[in-house]
């Protein structure tokens, strides 16, 4: 890295090494978060849905019994099967809603792409230190790695 001076805001745009650094932090910074959000959708989606599966099994299997019981026990103004199908729908409602965000965002795609933005600074950088590349090599690389990480 070379020097800087006092009083200077950051590293000059030609430390090329400092700016591939900072950009591959930006991307790992980003799959963080990205991930986390799509594991969250994706565990909110299998739970609904196996939430909506049970509140709909139970009116199905149990039939008029089991409605009959949770009547008397839970003392509810209306029938017990219609608020099992009122929460089935809820929560498969949910478990729609999470899927259709999940893809709308491309999340998927999204991240992929920034695996291969991230490797590609990666190779980058060692290309850099081991001399392979020369500046204006590493340079137009760079460019197209920003480019690739557009959506970021």
């Amino acid at each position: 890295m070379s020097q800087y001076f006092a009083g200077q805001p950051g590293p000059p745009v030609s430390d090329l090494p400092f700016l591939i650094q900072r950009s591959r932090g930006e991307v790992s910074s980003y799959l963080m978060r990205v991930r986390t959000r799509q594991r969250r959708m994706l565990t909110l989606a299998v739970v609904a849905g196996g939430l909506a599966t049970a509140f709909a099994a139970g009116p199905a299997i149990g039939g008029k019994p089991l409605s009959d019981v949770l009547d008397a026990s839970l003392g509810l103004a209306m029938p017990a099967w219609q608020l099992l199908c009122i929460f089935a729908a809820l929560c498969s409602l949910t478990a729609a809603i999470a899927t259709q965000l999940q893809k709308s965002n491309n999340l998927e795609e999204n991240v992929a792409r920034a695996e291969t933005v991230r490797a590609r600074l990666d190779i980058l950088n060692i290309g850099l230190i081991a001399g392979n590349l020369s500046r204006e090599q590493a340079a137009s690389e760079y460019g197209e790695c920003l480019q690739l990480a557009s959506f970021l």
